[in-house]
C-alpha cells in the first residue's frame, strides 16, 4: 500500500497550481514522455543554488519561487522553468532582459521568444523557460505542448502599463526594458556604484531607445537610425525622487564629465566622448545616454 508521505509526493510531482491558477498535470503532455525525477523547488534563499550568478537580477526585480521539472524520453530530455514574480510588471522585466530580439514561436499562447534550445515566456506574473539541450528542430513541437500544458495554470494577470511613461515620438520599436536596480541598469549604462538611483528592488523605471531627429528619414528609408537612450524613472513622491537626484549628483561615476549643472538637472561627457543629460521633474527623473552632440539645457529632454 502507498504510504500517505509517498503519495503527496507523488501528487506534487505531477500537478502544479500556480497561486490564483488551477491545478494542472504535468506529466502526460506529448507521447513517451516522462517526469525524470523529483520537481525542484526554490524559494530566494536558495535560488543561487539553480542560477548561481544570475540570480542576483531576479531578486532585485521581485522573485518569489521557481518549479523545476525535468523530461525524458529515451536520451532525449527537456525542462520546464516556472519563475512566479511578484507582480506582472516584475516578470515583463525579466522577460524583456532574457527574450532579445524577440522571434515568437508558433503555437506558444502568450508572448514569447525562442528557438530550437530555449523558450521563454510570458503569462501574468510567471516567466517560463522551457529548455531542449538537444537543440532539434524536431523537439520544437513537443517544446510547444509543454509550454501550453504550463500556461494553462497561469492566470492573465493585469496589463502592464509602465510604458506609458516612455515618450511615443521617435521610440525604436522593440527597445524598451524595465530596470528596478543595479543589475537591469548595469548592461544599459554605469552612472555610478551600487544602487546609485535608488531603485532599491521596489521602483520601476522605464528605458527605451529613441531615433535621433535628423536620422529618423534614414530610418523611413530602410537605413538603420541613429540612436540615444532613455530611462523614465517615476518614482512614489517627489521626497524619494529628489533623494535619488542628490544621491546620483554626489555619487557620480568618475568618468562622467559634468558640463553644467542646474538646480534640478546637468549634462555630462561620458569616456566615449557621448554626451547625456539629466533632469529631476516633480517625482520623476529622466536622464538621456548615448548623445552624439552635447544638449543645450533648453532642449536636453525633449
Amino acid at each position: 500500500m502507498m504510504s500517505k508521505a509517498f503519495a503527496v509526493c507523488f501528487l506534487l510531482l505531477l500537478f502544479t497550481q500556480p497561486a490564483g491558477g488551477p491545478a494542472v498535470r504535468m506529466d502526460d503532455f506529448a507521447p513517451g514522455w516522462s517526469i525524470s525525477g523529483r520537481a525542484l523547488r526554490f524559494a530566494k534563499s536558495n535560488l543561487y543554488d539553480y542560477i548561481d550568478g544570475g540570480a542576483e537580477l531576479f531578486l532585485e526585480f521581485g522573485f518569489e519561487d521557481l518549479t523545476v521539472y525535468r523530461y525524458e524520453r529515451g536520451e532525449e530530455e527537456l525542462t520546464l522553468e516556472m519563475y512566479r514574480l511578484e507582480s506582472p510588471e516584475a516578470a515583463l522585466g525579466i522577460y524583456l532582459m532574457k527574450c532579445g530580439d524577440e522571434t515568437p514561436i508558433k503555437g506558444v499562447g502568450a508572448r514569447n521568444s525562442g528557438d530550437r534550445y530555449q523558450f521563454n515566456v510570458l503569462k501574468g506574473n510567471y516567466f517560463v523557460q522551457v529548455n531542449s539541450f538537444e537543440g532539434s528542430d524536431s523537439l520544437i513541437p513537443v517544446m510547444v505542448a509543454l509550454t501550453q500544458r504550463a500556461l494553462q495554470g497561469i492566470p492573465e494577470g493585469d496589463s502592464v502599463k509602465l510604458f506609458s511613461h516612455l515618450p511615443g515620438e521617435g521610440l525604436v520599436d522593440g527597445s524598451e526594458l524595465i530596470v528596478r536596480g543595479p543589475y537591469a541598469l548595469q548592461p544599459i549604462f554605469t552612472f555610478g556604484k551600487g544602487d546609485v538611483l535608488q531603485l532599491k528592488g521596489q521602483v520601476f523605471g522605464v528605458v527605451g531607445d529613441y531615433a535621433l531627429e535628423n536620422s529618423r528619414a534614414e530610418e523611413s528609408a530602410g537605413q538603420a537610425a541613429d540612436v540615444y537612450t532613455r530611462i523614465v524613472i517615476p518614482y512614489p513622491d517627489g521626497k524619494t525622487a529628489l533623494s535619488a537626484y542628490e544621491n546620483l549628483v554626489e555619487n557620480l561615476d568618475p568618468h562622467l564629465n559634468v558640463l553644467d549643472e542646474s538646480e534640478n538637472g546637468f549634462t555630462f561627457r561620458d569616456y566615449r566622448y557621448k554626451f547625456g543629460a539629466v533632469e529631476l521633474r516633480g517625482a520623476t527623473l529622466e536622464l538621456k545616454v548615448n548623445l552624439p552632440e552635447r544638449p543645450t539645457r533648453s532642449s536636453e529632454m525633449k
